[in-house]
């Protein structure tokens, strides 16, 4: 799976933003408070679900009611297309996801569980996620096991769910039993068991005769179980029987009732004297307002006849006057704002000749942007000259105290020079004393060899001459004993003879030590001393040879220095003095541009192109007051032709002509005579108004009366009186028949049917008053018998306690029960937890056993490479992880730096999600994990994590903008509060 961009609608601080991936290996940058942390979090919960509140991650939900969620665009290996899983809030804490595939077809949140091969957030996190936190973990005070441990762990399973499961259930295990242990539950509940065994058989001799009295008691308990079982059921009739008494009243009315209502109804209009009233009540007002509404329209034709119409052509040539008056006052304001722009413009022109110190205009000048340019280019190259003149002033002056300063340091300088001779002087005995030394201490390991070597063979000699003088006077002896034992003097003689000669041969092999090499050594290291001391006696040595050097070296580069500055100082005073002569011809160039001006030659050359600017303005202020003198006399014009036509007509309707009053004039007989016009139109409005509703108020009052003679004829009533009787006929009907529909549906909540009605309407309430009496007299009757029954259980309960000596026994057994069951329930507990434990060591077992080879083979490989071939083999035998290093050396985890723990547990994790590929091809996610590597280590890890980015996605998010990522594959973000 690969993610191709993200849609945030709101998740934190990150609100309505949408970011493309567009490549397999993608750095996502951005400061602290950025917003980092949320986007992996978005990442996790639109995949996974958003956190539950019980969790102890954050909800992130925004908190200005933006909407909360977002959705991914996804690729899967075995998909078509990119498919969309959104997730927003919905009813469920982990929110409602929608998943939409290429075609617009839809899927089910298992659908997507599956495409994951069901991996959790967490366990998402501890193998695809890298980051500070993580490593950091294998820095802590672990022990050489835990380390490996924790190694093992990231290679074969990823997280410690499995030992946190093992941890758990050991714990379980260990407080439910162990052996030889005395607090465990069931260790204890055994011990409790045993003791109460002991109790009870103590208590068994009484056994017998407690069995008779139990059986006894059981059979009384019976008994009186079944008595209190029949005093029920007679209570219940009781209860049934006290019912129908209660409510015997209102079925003998029911019944009444029925008869009553069992006839043909009476037949009347519904709401029929609610509508004859209405309709009476109608004419009456009817006749009413026909009377006020004719006494109105008579007023109204009086007035109307009072009115004169004025003539339509009067106002229609008064309205053309009146639409007029817009365009005739515009021309009269334009005309006087006219007049005043030309004047204040005529004063603008003096006042801009009087700026540049012109007496007349000179519209002639050449004002162009030729000119224009040409100054600004003679200004610029002056102000740069100007520049370029300080700059080499300013230098000339540094070069000159510079060359001052050299010249003051070579004097004391050379006060303090050493001579060449004193120099090599000092360099020879430099050099002697170094030979003296490295002599000496080469004589000094010679002699030390010298010595042992003359102590060994010393002792050989020794051990020789014992073993030959041994030997010697042996043959001898011998000798002696053939001459004076046997008489062979032949024998005798030879070996005394070669005795002798051995004697004689030990004597003539002893030499002297040879003590010339040493002596010669000496003599060496003598002459050598007296070398040195005849050099210190000539030249005065009583210095350093490195500062005299030094200084020689320092008054070289000083004189180099005083010649190139005076090199210098030479063709800095060359370019002056070109600048100076450049700069005066520039001076009369913009002379002869003022005087085509007109202006000063006083003027600031500064100022020669504001002064074109104003020549400019002038012009045309010039021209637009020509134009404005040409508008306003077309105006004058259009004013007198208007005054001309209208003057004549105004005088026939009695208005008197001026042009400043004409359109009030005329606007107010205007609206004199349209008022007429209008209130003589609304008083016909009103007259034709009122006849109208004179003949509405006829037409209704006959179709009241019309309706009346229906409702009379419905009932065949011939007056009021017949009608009011009819229907006081048809109300009580009515009204026993709404009482009895009331009765019928209280009985039949109170579940008495029509059959048991009819039966408790034949009976009195006497009757039914004397079944209840013999009904209490049976239940008074049964409770007799049982309080009898209750006082002998009493006895037998009281002989059974005697026995069981104050209820001892029947609380062991009681007791011994209960515990009994408790271990059965534990051992049950035990023996599952137990069988899980099995199963998971097993997976556990299994997963070591196939996987981590793999993983720690894989590992290898990428452990050298991201080590640059410093470690080339990761070795796992034993349950026991190792390192080769590349000089042949094999470490334990725990003996190798702190940076290289942490490129082994990198290493371990990636090898995981590549033995993991078949199952979970997800993206992998680093969050700032490598922060405290140096530079090379960094850029080394993350080109690897570019090479495997093929095969899974890689987002690194990090707050150190790495410079080697290219920027096309780098997502920015921005904090918010530097958005807004």
């Amino acid at each position: 799976m690969k993610i191709k961009s993200l849609d945030i609608y709101g998740y934190g601080k990150i609100i309505d933003q949408s970011f493309k991936i567009e490549h397999d290996f993608v750095q996502i940058y951005g400061e602290n408070e950025a917003g980092k942390s949320t986007m992996m979090s978005f990442i996790h919960s639109v995949l996974f679900g958003f956190p539950r509140r019980n969790e102890g991650e954050p909800r992130r939900e925004p908190r200005l009611g933006n909407a909360y969620g977002g959705r991914l665009t996804v690729e899967f290996d075995d998909e078509t297309g990119p498919v969309t899983i959104e997730r927003i809030k919905g009813n469920k804490s982990a929110g409602d996801v929608r998943i939409t595939m290429t075609d617009g077809t839809s899927r089910s949140e298992e659908w997507l569980k599956r495409k994951l091969n069901y991996i959790d957030k967490e366990m998402y996190r501890s193998i695809f996620s890298f980051d500070v936190l993580g490593l950091q973990d294998i820095n802590k005070n672990l022990t050489e096991k835990d380390l490996q441990d924790y190694l093992l762990r990231a290679g074969a399973l990823g997280s410690n769910k499995y030992e946190d499961m093992l941890s758990a259930i050991n714990k379980e295990l260990e407080e439910l039993y162990k052996r030889n242990g005395t607090k465990p539950k069931i260790n204890e509940k055994l011990d409790s068991i045993s003791d109460i065994n002991e109790k009870i058989a103590e208590l068994e001799e009484y056994e017998e005769t407690y069995k008779s009295l139990v059986h006894e008691e059981h059979k009384i308990i019976e008994s009186i179980e079944r008595k209190k079982q029949a005093s029920q059921t007679i209570k219940e009739q009781l209860k049934l029987k006290m019912k129908e008494i209660m409510y015997h009243p209102e079925i003998k009315e029911w019944y009444h009732l029925a008869n009553k209502i069992d006839v043909e109804p009476v037949m009347f209009p519904e709401k029929g004297i609610e509508r004859y009233e209405a309709i009476k009540n109608h004419l009456t007002t009817g006749e009413k307002d026909k009377l006020l509404r004719q006494e109105k329209l008579e007023a109204l034709i009086r007035e109307e006849n009072r009115i004169e119409l004025p003539n339509e052509e009067d106002i229609k040539y008064l309205e053309r006057i009146v639409k007029e008056e817009p365009n005739v006052k515009h021309d009269i304001l334009q005309l006087e704002r006219l007049r005043n722009e030309v004047r204040e413009t005529e004063e603008k022109i003096h006042q801009s000749m009087l700026d540049i110190g012109w007496q007349e205009e000179h519209l002639n000048v050449d004002d162009s942007n030729i000119v224009r340019e040409n100054v600004q280019s003679l200004l610029s190259r002056h102000d740069e000259i100007e520049m370029e003149s300080e700059f080499y002033n300013n230098e000339i002056a540094h070069l000159q105290q510079e060359k001052n300063e050299t010249e003051e340091k070579l004097s004391n300088l050379e006060e303090k020079q050493i001579s060449d001779d004193r120099i090599r002087a000092k360099l020879e005995v430099q050099d002697l004393e170094h030979e003296l030394r490295e002599k000496e201490r080469v004589y000094q390991l010679i002699e030390e060899r010298y010595l042992e070597e003359k102590r060994n063979r010393e002792k050989r000699n020794k051990t020789q001459a014992t073993a030959i003088i041994s030997i010697s006077v042996v043959l001898m002896l011998v000798g002696l004993s053939f001459i004076l034992i046997s008489q062979e003097f032949i024998y005798g003689g030879i070996f005394i003879l070669a005795g002798a000669l051995s004697l004689l041969l030990l004597k003539l092999n002893k030499k002297e030590d040879d003590d010339s090499l040493k002596d010669d050594y000496e003599n060496e290291l003598e002459k050598i001393k007296r070398e040195i001391n005849d050099k210190k006696e000539a030249y005065d040595l009583n210095f350093d040879y490195y500062d005299a050097r030094d200084l020689i070296n320092e008054i070289d580069h000083l004189t180099n220095k005083r010649i190139s500055d005076s090199m210098k100082l030479e063709s800095l005073e060359e370019k002056r003095s070109i600048l100076d002569s450049t700069n005066d011809q520039l001076k009369r160039d913009l002379h002869r541009v003022k005087e085509k001006l007109y202006v000063s030659d006083e003027l600031d050359d500064g100022q020669i192109v504001d002064t074109i600017y104003t020549i400019r303005n002038i012009k045309q202020m010039r021209r637009s007051v020509d134009e404005l003198k040409s508008r306003i006399e077309t105006l004058e014009q259009n004013i007198e032709t208007f005054s001309n036509s209208v003057r004549s007509e105004v005088s026939k309707l009695g208005i008197e002509f001026h042009i400043n009053s004409i359109f009030f004039e005329a606007n107010r007989l205007l609206e004199k005579l349209k008022k007429d016009e209008a209130t003589y139109q609304n008083l016909r409005e009103q007259i034709n108004l009122f006849e109208g509703e004179i003949d509405v108020i006829d037409n209704r009052n006959y179709v009241a009366e019309k309706e009346m003679e229906d409702l009379f004829s419905y009932v065949d009533a011939e007056d009021e009186d017949e009608f009011y009787y009819y229907g006081r006929m048809f109300n009580e009907f009515k009204a026993n028949e709404a009482r009895f529909k009331e009765l019928d549906n209280k009985l039949s909540l109170e579940n008495f049917d029509v059959e048991s009605r009819q039966r408790l309407s034949e009976f009195n309430t006497a009757d039914l008053r004397n079944e209840e009496s013999s009904m209490n007299a049976a239940i008074d009757n049964y409770q007799t018998q049982i309080d009898e029954e209750t006082n002998t259980l009493a006895k037998v309960q009281q002989e059974i306690r005697h026995l069981e000596q104050n209820g001892k026994l029947s609380v062991y057994r009681h007791e011994f029960e209960l515990e009994k069951n408790n271990i059965e329930s534990h051992a049950v507990d035990y023996m599952s937890l137990m069988y899980i434990k099995t199963l998971i060591e097993a997976h556990i077992k299994a997963i070591k056993d196939q996987r981590l080879p793999v993983v720690v083979e894989e590992a290898r490989k990428i452990f050298e490479y991201i080590t640059k071939g410093r470690y080339i083999d990761v070795m796992y035998e034993n349950n026991i992880i190792k390192v080769k290093h590349s000089n042949g050396q094999i470490f334990d985890p725990s003996e190798i730096s702190q940076s290289t723990k942490e490129l082994l547990y990198i290493s371990l994790r990636i090898s995981l999600i590549k033995a993991l590929k078949n199952y979970y091809n997800l993206p992998i996610i680093i969050d700032d994990a490598f922060v405290h590597f140096d530079e090379s280590r960094t850029r080394t890890i993350l080109e690897y994590f570019k090479k495997q980015s093929k095969e899974h996605e890689v987002l690194f998010f990090t707050c150190n903008l790495e410079k080697s990522i290219p920027a096309t594959n780098t997502i920015v973000l921005k904090d918010n509060r530097n958005r807004r």
